[in-house]
Formats: structure tokens, sequence, C-alpha cells
């Protein structure tokens, strides 16, 4: 087992990595000896890398949702470490609404913030892997994007629904080259954006109704996405995994 979890010299690149999933599965990939670059959109990321405090974490503030950004990121980063093995796409933002209250502003940042954003980084990342021919790359849906959002909106429902098809896509592509996308699909996650969404009234409400009668962690979602980026999901390719207590 211990060689399939040996993360020693492989360059992992985490968005979304100031909070949340994106936080915990840095934490862990830093301490099974991967280095880790931290990708956020804000100075979240840099308080994350002090709290680690290792040597193999270094973190980068940047806009995803831009082409020219998310390219002089990618350059950065091969001209620092010659190469990419792991990408996990954790990035995103959520909102609620329904159609009659949402802005096409906000249904556009909504999809910049959690498709656009994603595709950019596979679409740059992904070159360092063709050249290696061997790569993970991991794209964080959401229940939402499987069933339906509970705590979020329309809009993010789209948007995270197209990133299983993106994934589903692009994993086909990307297979010749021995690089496995797939996709994550977790469900209500007490991180910080979950608790700016609902109430204590809120969560008690919605724990009835999931089947293991509680809110998932941050560490055991991160878990999942660390089996996707191990040598033990070699053949798992395109692939949408559930972790959602038992909610279809």
């Amino acid at each position: 087992m211990n060689k399939y979890l040996n993360f020693k010299n492989k360059v992992s690149v985490i968005t979304g990595a100031g909070s949340g999933i994106g936080r915990e599965v840095a934490i862990k990939l830093s301490n099974l000896g991967s280095i880790v670059i931290l990708v956020g959109r804000s100075n979240k990321v840099l308080k994350v890398e002090r709290k680690i405090n290792k040597r193999n974490v270094i973190s980068y503030v940047c806009d995803l949702s831009n082409e020219s950004s998310v390219e002089n990121l990618y350059k950065k980063i091969i001209k620092k470490f010659k190469k990419v093995d792991i990408l996990v796409n954790s990035a995103g933002v959520t909102a609620s609404g329904d159609i009659d209250n949402i802005s096409s502003k906000g249904w556009q940042d909504i999809n910049d913030n959690n498709g656009l954003n994603t595709f950019l980084c596979c679409k740059y990342f992904s070159k360092s892997m063709k050249k290696r021919k061997k790569g993970k790359i991991v794209n964080v849906s959401s229940i939402a994007g499987r069933f339906r959002g509970r705590t979020s909106g329309l809009h993010y429902a789209y948007a995270k629904s197209g990133l299983i098809g993106f994934t589903r896509q692009l994993g086909a592509e990307l297979a010749k080259w021995n690089i496995n996308v797939n996709c994550f699909c977790p469900s209500q996650t007490m991180t910080d954006m979950l608790k700016s969404l609902i109430t204590p009234k809120i969560k008690k409400e919605l724990e009835k109704t999931i089947p293991i009668k509680r809110i998932a962690t941050p560490q055991e979602q991160a878990d999942v996405i660390l089996f996707l980026v191990s040598e033990m999901s070699n053949y798992v390719a395109g692939a949408a995994i559930d972790s959602n207590g038992g909610q279809f």
C-alpha cells in the first residue's frame, strides 16, 4: 500500500488550495512527500503555505479565469519545477439563486470560476503531462451537478454538471498519453463556503435527510481525491466518483 501512496518527487498543483477540500488535499499530499503548489485567487493560499510550513510547499495567487494569467503561471511552475504530475482543480465559487433572481453577470461569474478556470488549467498543465506521457487530473464537481443543488443555485448546478461531461470527453482525449482525468462529486461538505450558506437549523434539517446522517468533513473528501491521484487509480479514466453519504 505504501508504494501506491508514495508521492515523493511528484509535483502537484492544487487550485482552490486556500480553503476547504483543496486545502486538505494539499496538506495530505505534502505529508506524503509531494512538492505541492498551492494556487488561489486570494492571499488565503499564502496563509496555508505558512501554516503547512514545509520546504516542499509553495503558493501562487492567480486569477484562474484569465487565460494569460494561467499561461504565465504554468510557465513559472515549469521553469522552477520542470514538470507537473498531478493537477487537482478544486477552485470554485458558489451562490444561491433561482431562475427569477440570477443575473446574467452572476451566471457568468459562477461559470467563469467553476468551468472556465478548470478548462484553462487542464489546457496548460496537461502539456507537461503529455510530454512525460503520464499524469493525473481531478476536476471537482458536486452533487449539484450529479443530482441537484440543495444549498446552491441554478447557475452552480449548470456549471458543475458541465464539468462531468467535460471530464468524460477530456478523459478520452488524454488517455492515449497515459493521463487519467476523473471527476470528483462531493456532497455538502463542512467548508467555510458551506458555512456561509446555511444556518444551524438548516444544517440539522439537512443531516436528517442524508442516509449517513451527517455532513462530510473536508478531510474525508480529500481522501477520495488522494485515491484518484495515486497509482491505485491507473485504470480509472473519465469517471465521476460520488462521495455523498448515500444521497441519490
